[in-house]
């Protein structure tokens, strides 16, 4: 069973590792290592899976923060101009939860900071941030109570040295992400799949 200063570790590590911009630490690795060493039973295992996931999700208020600080600079960017522009539909709502469900890439970071920037509902973004959260932690923790963790060992890498893998990928990432014109992308695809779906026809 955890104890109440290991669940107060796996909140703090997970709020702290996804608060820091582009870093993507392994988290839920950690959570798992935590659980299994503690024993794993259907409480523990529910209570570590909430509270990564709500560690997780809150820090995103950071990279929200972070955001509005340097508003004045980027407020005319053409991507954050996008993003504000379709924030008043479902779908930008849809797409933050997919995204910040997706496994090793950290583009939740970027719709949070690209929220600060454009002064998109926090609120209801950190709602469907904690939902997905909790939905990720779900997934990836029951996934490496399983075996996941095997892969590091196969490889001959440790968690930490794939952290800082992970830093120098995500960084990068971050430099091409933000340099794309999203529009143009999302247009791109659309008349792929509109030319697509005429020649099936």
């Amino acid at each position: 069973m955890l104890t109440t200063q290991e669940l107060i570790v796996i909140f703090v590590i997970s709020f702290i590792t996804n608060a820091t911009p582009f870093f993507g630490a392994p988290y839920t690795l950690i959570t798992t290592s935590i659980l299994i060493k503690s024993g794993v039973s259907p409480l523990s295992l529910i209570l570590a899976i909430v509270l990564s996931g709500l560690g997780a999700s809150l820090s995103k208020l950071v990279m929200y923060a972070l955001g509005i600080a340097i508003r004045k600079p980027l407020k005319n960017n053409k991507n954050i101009l996008f993003i504000e522009k379709i924030s008043r539909s479902y779908g930008f709502y849809i797409a933050l939860l997919i995204l910040s469900i997706l496994p090793i890439l950290p583009l939740d970071d970027y719709i949070f900071l690209a929220g600060g920037i454009a002064k998109l509902s926090v609120f209801k973004m950190v709602v469907v941030s904690i939902i997905s959260k909790i939905i990720k932690s779900a997934i990836e923790i029951s996934v490496e109570l399983a075996g996941i963790s095997l892969l590091a060992s196969v490889l001959g890498i440790n968690a930490f040295e794939l952290s800082l893998i992970s830093i120098l990928v995500f960084v990068l990432l971050g430099i091409l992400l933000f340099k794309l014109d999203w529009e143009q992308l999302l247009r791109k695809g659309e008349k792929f799949l509109r030319e697509k779906l005429k020649i099936n026809l």
